[in-house]
Protein backbone atom coordinates (compact mmCIF):
# COMPACT_ATOMS: atom_id res chain seq x y z
CA UNK A 1 0.00 0.00 0.00
CA UNK A 2 1.28 3.57 -0.57
CA UNK A 3 0.91 5.70 2.33
CA UNK A 4 1.74 9.57 1.73
CA UNK A 5 2.53 11.33 5.18
CA UNK A 6 2.10 15.20 5.46
CA UNK A 7 3.36 17.50 7.96
CA UNK A 8 2.95 21.27 8.02
CA UNK A 9 5.55 22.73 10.36
CA UNK A 10 8.65 20.96 12.08
CA UNK A 11 6.84 19.02 14.91
CA UNK A 12 4.63 17.61 12.83
CA UNK A 13 7.58 16.44 10.33
CA UNK A 14 9.04 14.79 13.05
CA UNK A 15 5.78 12.64 14.27
CA UNK A 16 5.48 11.42 10.60
CA UNK A 17 9.32 10.42 10.60
CA UNK A 18 8.36 8.44 13.86
CA UNK A 19 5.44 6.90 12.36
CA UNK A 20 6.49 5.96 8.69
CA UNK A 21 8.91 3.42 9.57
CA UNK A 22 5.97 1.03 11.21
CA UNK A 23 4.16 1.28 8.24
CA UNK A 24 7.08 0.70 6.13
CA UNK A 25 7.54 -2.19 8.06
CA UNK A 26 3.81 -3.80 7.44
CA UNK A 27 5.11 -3.17 3.84
CA UNK A 28 3.91 0.16 2.73
CA UNK A 29 5.98 2.59 0.85
CA UNK A 30 5.62 5.98 2.56
CA UNK A 31 6.13 8.99 0.88
CA UNK A 32 6.65 12.36 2.80
CA UNK A 33 4.98 16.25 1.72
CA UNK A 34 5.01 19.62 3.40
CA UNK A 35 1.76 21.10 3.11
CA UNK A 36 1.60 24.88 1.68
CA UNK A 37 0.28 26.45 5.85
CA UNK A 38 1.36 30.04 5.34
CA UNK A 39 2.82 32.09 2.93
CA UNK A 40 5.49 33.01 5.45
CA UNK A 41 8.61 30.09 5.83
CA UNK A 42 7.18 26.98 7.67
CA UNK A 43 10.21 24.98 7.50
CA UNK A 44 13.74 25.59 6.53
CA UNK A 45 15.23 22.85 4.56
CA UNK A 46 18.07 22.65 7.88
CA UNK A 47 15.30 21.75 9.52
CA UNK A 48 14.37 19.21 7.32
CA UNK A 49 17.86 17.74 6.83
CA UNK A 50 17.92 17.42 10.61
CA UNK A 51 15.39 15.13 10.53
CA UNK A 52 17.43 12.70 8.45
CA UNK A 53 15.65 13.24 5.33
CA UNK A 54 18.63 12.50 2.29
CA UNK A 55 16.81 14.21 -0.26
CA UNK A 56 14.50 17.33 -0.88
CA UNK A 57 10.22 16.49 0.91
CA UNK A 58 8.25 17.65 -1.88
CA UNK A 59 5.89 20.63 -0.79
CA UNK A 60 2.52 20.39 -1.89
CA UNK A 61 -1.02 22.84 -1.92
CA UNK A 62 -3.58 20.84 -0.52
CA UNK A 63 -6.24 22.12 -2.85
CA UNK A 64 -4.51 21.67 -6.05
CA UNK A 65 -2.93 18.10 -4.72
CA UNK A 66 -6.63 16.96 -4.12
CA UNK A 67 -8.23 18.38 -7.21
CA UNK A 68 -5.42 16.79 -9.75
CA UNK A 69 -6.41 13.80 -8.48
CA UNK A 70 -2.99 12.95 -7.48
CA UNK A 71 -3.63 12.24 -3.92
CA UNK A 72 -5.91 9.29 -5.13
CA UNK A 73 -2.52 7.52 -5.94
CA UNK A 74 -2.88 6.68 -2.39
CA UNK A 75 -4.30 4.37 0.10
CA UNK A 76 -3.60 6.35 3.35
CA UNK A 77 -2.85 9.78 4.01
CA UNK A 78 -1.19 10.72 7.17
CA UNK A 79 -2.13 13.74 8.66
CA UNK A 80 0.11 15.75 11.05
CA UNK A 81 -0.91 18.84 10.02
CA UNK A 82 -2.21 21.83 12.33
CA UNK A 83 -5.93 22.85 12.69
CA UNK A 84 -6.06 24.67 9.42
CA UNK A 85 -4.53 22.39 7.50
CA UNK A 86 -6.26 20.00 8.46
CA UNK A 87 -9.84 21.73 7.70
CA UNK A 88 -8.84 22.35 4.38
CA UNK A 89 -7.61 18.60 3.87
CA UNK A 90 -11.51 17.56 5.54
CA UNK A 91 -12.51 20.14 3.13
CA UNK A 92 -11.65 18.35 -0.42
CA UNK A 93 -12.20 15.02 1.03
CA UNK A 94 -15.79 15.76 0.99
CA UNK A 95 -15.71 16.83 -2.46
CA UNK A 96 -13.82 13.49 -3.63
CA UNK A 97 -16.59 11.39 -1.85
CA UNK A 98 -15.76 7.58 -1.94
CA UNK A 99 -12.70 8.22 -4.62
CA UNK A 100 -10.72 8.86 -1.69
CA UNK A 101 -7.51 7.56 0.82
CA UNK A 102 -8.36 6.63 4.26
CA UNK A 103 -7.18 9.55 6.78
CA UNK A 104 -5.56 9.20 9.89
CA UNK A 105 -5.41 12.08 12.07
CA UNK A 106 -2.00 12.18 14.48
CA UNK A 107 -0.94 15.49 16.69
CA UNK A 108 2.55 16.51 16.76
CA UNK A 109 2.57 16.87 20.75
CA UNK A 110 0.37 17.11 23.89
CA UNK A 111 -2.75 18.90 23.41
CA UNK A 112 -2.01 21.75 25.88
CA UNK A 113 -4.40 24.54 24.34
CA UNK A 114 -7.55 24.74 22.39
CA UNK A 115 -8.40 21.42 22.99
CA UNK A 116 -11.95 21.17 21.44
CA UNK A 117 -10.99 23.36 18.71
CA UNK A 118 -8.89 20.90 17.25
CA UNK A 119 -10.78 18.13 18.12
CA UNK A 120 -13.98 19.63 15.84
CA UNK A 121 -11.87 20.15 12.97
CA UNK A 122 -10.30 16.60 12.73
CA UNK A 123 -13.88 14.46 13.30
CA UNK A 124 -13.80 13.58 9.50
CA UNK A 125 -10.62 11.22 9.86
CA UNK A 126 -11.29 7.81 9.83
CA UNK A 127 -8.91 7.47 12.73
CA UNK A 128 -8.06 9.94 15.23
CA UNK A 129 -5.09 8.91 17.20
CA UNK A 130 -5.17 10.94 20.04
CA UNK A 131 -2.76 11.40 22.68
CA UNK A 132 -3.86 9.82 25.83
CA UNK A 133 -6.85 8.76 27.60
CA UNK A 134 -8.26 12.21 29.04
CA UNK A 135 -8.09 13.19 25.13
CA UNK A 136 -9.59 10.31 24.06
CA UNK A 137 -12.67 10.70 26.52
CA UNK A 138 -13.15 14.60 26.20
CA UNK A 139 -13.03 13.85 22.55
CA UNK A 140 -15.70 11.32 22.43
CA UNK A 141 -17.65 13.82 25.23
CA UNK A 142 -17.65 16.78 22.36
CA UNK A 143 -18.97 14.07 19.52
CA UNK A 144 -21.65 12.85 21.85
CA UNK A 145 -22.67 16.91 22.97
CA UNK A 146 -22.90 17.23 18.71
CA UNK A 147 -25.03 13.87 18.08
CA UNK A 148 -21.63 12.79 15.59
CA UNK A 149 -20.03 9.50 15.85
CA UNK A 150 -16.69 9.78 18.11
CA UNK A 151 -15.94 6.36 17.65
CA UNK A 152 -12.50 7.18 15.32
CA UNK A 153 -11.14 7.71 18.38
CA UNK A 154 -8.27 5.97 19.16
CA UNK A 155 -5.91 6.13 21.84
CA UNK A 156 -2.43 6.45 19.79
CA UNK A 157 -0.03 7.95 22.93
CA UNK A 158 2.54 11.08 22.48
CA UNK A 159 4.23 10.34 18.78
CA UNK A 160 7.24 11.53 20.28
CA UNK A 161 8.12 8.89 22.67
CA UNK A 162 8.42 6.58 19.86
CA UNK A 163 11.95 7.90 19.32
CA UNK A 164 13.48 5.96 22.80
CA UNK A 165 15.94 8.62 25.30
CA UNK A 166 18.78 6.78 25.79
CA UNK A 167 19.97 7.97 29.35
CA UNK A 168 23.82 7.94 29.55
CA UNK A 169 25.43 6.67 32.35
CA UNK A 170 26.43 9.83 34.76
CA UNK A 171 23.01 11.85 33.47
CA UNK A 172 22.23 12.20 37.30
CA UNK A 173 24.54 14.73 37.66
CA UNK A 174 24.04 15.91 34.43
CA UNK A 175 22.72 19.66 33.46
CA UNK A 176 19.54 21.18 34.05
CA UNK A 177 17.41 21.47 31.15
CA UNK A 178 14.76 24.24 30.46
CA UNK A 179 12.87 23.83 27.38
CA UNK A 180 11.45 27.00 25.85
CA UNK A 181 8.57 27.41 24.10
CA UNK A 182 7.49 30.31 21.88
CA UNK A 183 4.25 31.76 22.83
CA UNK A 184 4.19 30.22 26.48
CA UNK A 185 4.69 32.62 28.29
CA UNK A 186 3.61 35.06 25.55
CA UNK A 187 4.14 38.93 26.52
CA UNK A 188 7.47 40.71 26.83
CA UNK A 189 7.28 41.23 30.72
CA UNK A 190 6.64 37.71 31.13
CA UNK A 191 9.17 36.93 29.24
CA UNK A 192 11.40 38.82 30.69
CA UNK A 193 10.71 37.57 34.34
CA UNK A 194 11.68 34.36 32.98
CA UNK A 195 14.71 34.95 31.65
CA UNK A 196 15.76 36.88 35.02
CA UNK A 197 14.15 34.01 36.79
CA UNK A 198 16.75 31.58 34.93
CA UNK A 199 19.71 33.61 35.57
CA UNK A 200 19.19 34.20 39.02
CA UNK A 201 18.57 30.30 39.49
CA UNK A 202 21.75 29.29 38.01
CA UNK A 203 23.14 31.70 40.52
CA UNK A 204 21.54 30.16 43.11
CA UNK A 205 22.98 26.58 42.14
CA UNK A 206 26.75 27.00 41.28
CA UNK A 207 27.56 23.95 41.56
CA UNK A 208 25.14 22.52 38.70
CA UNK A 209 25.46 23.75 34.95
CA UNK A 210 21.95 24.93 33.85
CA UNK A 211 21.18 24.52 29.57
CA UNK A 212 18.64 26.93 27.85
CA UNK A 213 17.20 25.10 25.12
CA UNK A 214 15.11 27.96 22.74
CA UNK A 215 12.10 26.75 20.55
CA UNK A 216 14.23 27.87 17.51
CA UNK A 217 17.59 29.24 16.33
CA UNK A 218 18.96 31.19 13.46
CA UNK A 219 16.67 30.50 10.31
CA UNK A 220 14.84 27.92 11.92
CA UNK A 221 11.11 28.37 11.50
CA UNK A 222 7.83 26.80 13.82
CA UNK A 223 4.39 26.81 14.10
CA UNK A 224 4.05 29.65 16.98
CA UNK A 225 6.36 32.52 16.29
CA UNK A 226 7.54 34.35 19.01
CA UNK A 227 7.99 38.50 18.85
CA UNK A 228 10.18 37.96 22.13
CA UNK A 229 13.07 35.37 21.30
CA UNK A 230 14.49 34.12 24.44
CA UNK A 231 18.22 34.44 23.76
CA UNK A 232 18.00 38.82 23.88
CA UNK A 233 16.01 38.32 26.49
CA UNK A 234 18.36 35.99 28.82
CA UNK A 235 21.37 38.07 27.65
CA UNK A 236 19.63 41.78 28.90
CA UNK A 237 18.73 39.52 32.18
CA UNK A 238 22.34 38.65 32.84
CA UNK A 239 23.60 42.14 32.10
CA UNK A 240 21.32 43.62 34.55
CA UNK A 241 22.37 41.27 37.15
CA UNK A 242 26.07 41.85 36.67
CA UNK A 243 27.03 39.09 34.06
CA UNK A 244 26.37 35.91 32.89
CA UNK A 245 27.34 33.14 35.67
CA UNK A 246 29.25 30.57 34.18
CA UNK A 247 27.39 27.75 34.72
CA UNK A 248 24.71 28.84 32.50
CA UNK A 249 24.71 28.34 28.37
CA UNK A 250 22.33 28.16 25.32
CA UNK A 251 22.06 25.21 22.85
CA UNK A 252 20.75 24.43 19.43
CA UNK A 253 21.10 20.63 19.94
CA UNK A 254 17.85 18.22 19.28
CA UNK A 255 15.68 17.37 22.75
CA UNK A 256 16.31 13.67 22.53
CA UNK A 257 19.84 14.29 23.09
CA UNK A 258 19.86 17.50 25.58
CA UNK A 259 17.66 14.65 27.72
CA UNK A 260 19.77 11.42 27.65
CA UNK A 261 22.48 13.66 29.86
CA UNK A 262 20.24 15.67 31.63
CA UNK A 263 19.72 15.55 36.04
CA UNK A 264 16.52 17.72 35.61
CA UNK A 265 13.68 18.67 32.64
CA UNK A 266 12.27 22.18 33.12
CA UNK A 267 9.61 23.70 31.30
CA UNK A 268 6.71 26.51 31.50
CA UNK A 269 4.54 23.72 29.18
CA UNK A 270 6.10 21.82 26.68
CA UNK A 271 5.61 18.04 25.69
CA UNK A 272 9.21 17.48 26.17
CA UNK A 273 8.00 16.96 29.37
CA UNK A 274 6.04 14.41 28.92
CA UNK A 275 9.30 12.53 26.79
CA UNK A 276 11.10 13.30 30.34
CA UNK A 277 8.68 11.67 32.80
CA UNK A 278 8.76 8.97 30.31
CA UNK A 279 12.51 8.63 30.19
CA UNK A 280 11.98 8.61 34.25
CA UNK A 281 14.00 12.32 33.93
CA UNK A 282 13.12 14.96 37.10
CA UNK A 283 10.79 16.92 35.97
CA UNK A 284 9.11 20.37 36.93
CA UNK A 285 6.43 22.39 35.34
CA UNK A 286 7.02 26.48 35.95
CA UNK A 287 4.01 27.94 37.49
CA UNK A 288 5.27 31.30 38.00
CA UNK A 289 2.58 32.49 34.97
CA UNK A 290 -0.36 31.01 36.92
CA UNK A 291 -3.65 29.30 35.97
CA UNK A 292 -4.09 31.00 32.42
CA UNK A 293 -5.95 28.91 30.24
CA UNK A 294 -3.75 30.05 26.93
CA UNK A 295 -0.77 28.53 28.54
CA UNK A 296 -1.97 24.76 29.06
CA UNK A 297 -1.09 24.28 32.30
CA UNK A 298 -4.28 22.97 33.54
CA UNK A 299 -2.52 19.56 31.84
CA UNK A 300 -0.99 19.05 34.62
CA UNK A 301 -3.03 20.08 37.09
CA UNK A 302 -2.65 16.91 39.14
CA UNK A 303 0.76 16.07 38.30
CA UNK A 304 2.14 16.99 41.29
CA UNK A 305 5.43 18.52 38.98
CA UNK A 306 4.17 22.40 39.59
CA UNK A 307 6.43 24.54 40.96
CA UNK A 308 6.98 28.69 40.67
CA UNK A 309 10.83 29.25 40.50
CA UNK A 310 10.96 30.06 44.29
CA UNK A 311 9.89 26.60 45.17
CA UNK A 312 12.38 24.96 43.32
CA UNK A 313 14.98 22.96 45.09
CA UNK A 314 17.69 21.13 43.36
CA UNK A 315 18.41 17.65 43.08
CA UNK A 316 13.95 17.69 42.80
CA UNK A 317 12.59 15.67 44.59
CA UNK A 318 9.68 13.62 44.18
CA UNK A 319 8.21 12.28 40.73
CA UNK A 320 4.70 12.37 39.07
CA UNK A 321 1.65 11.72 40.37
CA UNK A 322 1.10 7.52 38.76
CA UNK A 323 -2.67 8.03 38.09
CA UNK A 324 -2.10 11.54 36.33
CA UNK A 325 0.82 9.92 34.16
CA UNK A 326 -1.54 6.86 33.27
CA UNK A 327 -4.54 9.39 31.60
CA UNK A 328 -2.75 12.20 30.23
CA UNK A 329 0.94 10.15 29.12
CA UNK A 330 0.06 7.31 26.71
CA UNK A 331 3.22 5.67 25.53
CA UNK A 332 2.66 4.59 21.57
CA UNK A 333 5.21 2.05 21.57
CA UNK A 334 2.60 0.04 22.71
CA UNK A 335 -0.07 0.55 20.63
CA UNK A 336 1.63 1.58 17.35
CA UNK A 337 1.69 -2.22 15.54
CA UNK A 338 -2.30 -2.67 16.28
CA UNK A 339 -2.78 0.57 15.44
CA UNK A 340 -1.16 0.39 11.93
CA UNK A 341 -2.66 -3.25 11.22
CA UNK A 342 -6.07 -1.65 11.98
CA UNK A 343 -4.91 1.05 9.59
CA UNK A 344 -4.30 -1.29 7.38
CA UNK A 345 -7.64 -3.55 7.07
CA UNK A 346 -9.75 -0.17 6.71
CA UNK A 347 -7.74 1.17 3.50
CA UNK A 348 -8.32 -2.23 2.42
CA UNK A 349 -12.08 -1.74 2.31
CA UNK A 350 -14.47 0.41 -0.32
CA UNK A 351 -13.80 4.16 1.15
CA UNK A 352 -17.43 5.65 2.04
CA UNK A 353 -18.00 9.51 1.54
CA UNK A 354 -17.29 11.62 4.15
CA UNK A 355 -20.61 13.33 5.66
CA UNK A 356 -20.50 17.15 5.73
CA UNK A 357 -22.57 16.32 9.20
CA UNK A 358 -19.82 14.60 10.35
CA UNK A 359 -17.86 18.16 10.74
CA UNK A 360 -20.70 19.87 12.49
CA UNK A 361 -18.72 20.37 15.56
CA UNK A 362 -16.59 22.75 14.04
CA UNK A 363 -19.43 24.56 12.57
CA UNK A 364 -23.03 23.34 11.45
CA UNK A 365 -23.48 22.39 7.73
CA UNK A 366 -25.94 25.74 7.45
CA UNK A 367 -23.49 27.83 8.58
CA UNK A 368 -20.66 26.59 6.77
CA UNK A 369 -22.67 26.75 3.59
CA UNK A 370 -23.84 30.75 4.43
CA UNK A 371 -19.91 32.04 5.28
CA UNK A 372 -18.97 30.20 1.72
CA UNK A 373 -21.45 32.33 -0.25
CA UNK A 374 -20.88 35.27 1.40
CA UNK A 375 -16.69 34.75 1.81
CA UNK A 376 -15.51 32.39 -0.54
CA UNK A 377 -14.53 29.02 0.92
CA UNK A 378 -10.75 29.89 0.76
CA UNK A 379 -11.26 32.27 3.37
CA UNK A 380 -14.06 30.11 5.18
CA UNK A 381 -11.49 27.49 5.44
CA UNK A 382 -8.22 30.02 6.84
CA UNK A 383 -10.73 31.61 9.09
CA UNK A 384 -9.86 35.43 7.56
CA UNK A 385 -13.68 35.76 7.71
CA UNK A 386 -13.41 36.05 11.28
CA UNK A 387 -10.80 39.23 11.21
CA UNK A 388 -12.27 42.34 12.44
CA UNK A 389 -13.80 44.16 9.74
CA UNK A 390 -12.72 47.95 9.13
CA UNK A 391 -15.48 50.35 9.52
CA UNK A 392 -15.86 52.21 5.79
CA UNK A 393 -14.45 55.36 5.33
CA UNK A 394 -18.06 57.41 5.13
CA UNK A 395 -18.97 55.97 8.31
CA UNK A 396 -15.31 56.80 10.45
CA UNK A 397 -16.16 59.98 8.65
CA UNK A 398 -19.38 60.03 10.56
CA UNK A 399 -18.32 58.92 13.28
CA UNK A 400 -15.78 61.37 13.58
CA UNK A 401 -18.10 64.67 12.76
CA UNK A 402 -19.90 62.83 15.48
CA UNK A 403 -17.24 62.78 18.37
CA UNK A 404 -16.06 66.61 17.63
CA UNK A 405 -19.62 67.35 17.60
CA UNK A 406 -19.88 66.01 21.54
CA UNK A 407 -16.82 67.52 22.39
CA UNK A 408 -14.75 64.35 22.87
Amino acid sequence: MRVLALASYDSFLNIARLIAPHFERAGCKVEFALVQARRQKQISESQVRRQGFSSPVRRIDIGSFCSSGEIGRYHIVLACLEGLSTRRLMHHMIQLGSKRPLVISAYPGLVLRYAYDGFSMRTGSDLLWLNCEADAEAYREMCNAFGIDGSNARVFGVGALLERVQRQPGAETGPVVFFEQAVIPRYHDEREFLAEQLVLLAKRFPQRNFVIKPRTTGNDASLHRTSHPIEPLMKAAAERQGGSPGNLSLTSERASALLATASHCLTVCSTVAAEALHAGIPTAIIGDFGAYDDYGLHYFYGSGLIRTFAELDLPYAGGPNEQWQSRYIGDPNRTVRTLVREALTMASAERVPIADGQLKADMSPALRDHLVRTNGASNVLNRTHQTPRKASRRWRALLTALLRGTGR
